[in-house]
């Protein structure tokens, strides 16, 4: 019986990854549509307009694929004050699961091979600060436009990670630029856990399915008053609590 089940499983993924495909597509190409004569004609401050545009190609893309996203403790956001959301990587849903779960404007960290792709590539360059992590001066420039970014009123989202975590692990080594963005800029930098996006989009192969995913945020830290000298001790903290909650809330999946 149970492989009977998971025949049919099977059958039933193929319809339903096509249709996932297909309206990805059309939702992203209205999305550019409408993005690109309005960053066109103002640049990187017509984000506070196409943000909202862009939330709306994920949450309709969500609907139509029978995934719910559940935001958790939003109270840790302030509204009125820009800070660094700092979240786990560990699915292709995570860029998505960030923008629906941010009550604030955000423009994200990318990867600069992200621009490559054809239509999507333009939508990062619309919402993020791209960084070569190859080049040291690629990403001394990006930590200079990301402090600017923040003092234009746009709160960051960055993976801390730096990519997906394909490890068994809750989470993978984090990199330092979000925690020396906070403490220059003396931002909050608040953690964003999210749980159940593996289960709905697994890094391994392309077997995406209806599902909850939840996004919780923790306490916010604040940096006023830090220094370079304490970089390490507060990304330590974010890497604590935020593999402290992992593992509390889905152990089964780490090794």
């Amino acid at each position: 019986m149970k492989k009977v089940l998971v025949f049919i499983g099977r059958i039933i993924q193929v319809p339903y990854m096509v249709w996932a495909f297909v309206w990805f597509v059309v939702l992203m190409l209205a999305a550019a549509a409408w993005a690109a004569p309005v960053y066109a004609l103002l640049g990187a401050k017509g984000q506070k307009i196409m943000f909202p545009a862009y939330k709306l190609w994920a949450r309709s893309w969500f609907l139509l694929c029978g995934i719910r996203l559940v935001v958790e403790n939003r109270r840790h956001i302030n509204e009125a004050q820009p800070a660094i959301i700092a979240a786990n990587h560990s699915s292709h849903l995570d860029v998505l699961n960030g923008a629906l779960a941010s009550p604030l404007m955000v423009r994200a960290l990318a990867k600069v091979e992200l621009k490559k792709i054809p239509v999507l590539g333009y939508m990062f360059q619309t919402s993020s600060v791209f960084v070569d992590r190859s080049s040291p001066e690629s990403r001394k420039r990006s930590v200079e436009r990301l402090q600017r970014t923040l003092n234009a009123g746009f709160s960051l989202f960055l993976f801390p990670e730096g990519t997906r975590n394909r490890s068994s692990k809750p989470l993978t080594p984090f990199y330092d630029g979000a925690f020396r963005i906070a403490i220059l800029s003396q931002r909050p930098i608040v953690p964003l856990v999210v749980l159940g996006a593996t289960k709905v989009f697994p890094m391994k192969g392309i077997s995406l399915k209806p599902g909850t995913i939840r996004c919780r945020y923790l306490p916010g830290i604040p940096t006023l008053g830090m220094n370079d000298s304490d970089l390490n001790g507060l990304k330590e903290q974010v890497y604590g609590l935020m593999e402290a909650e992992l593992l509390r809330e889905q152990a089964e999946l780490y090794s």
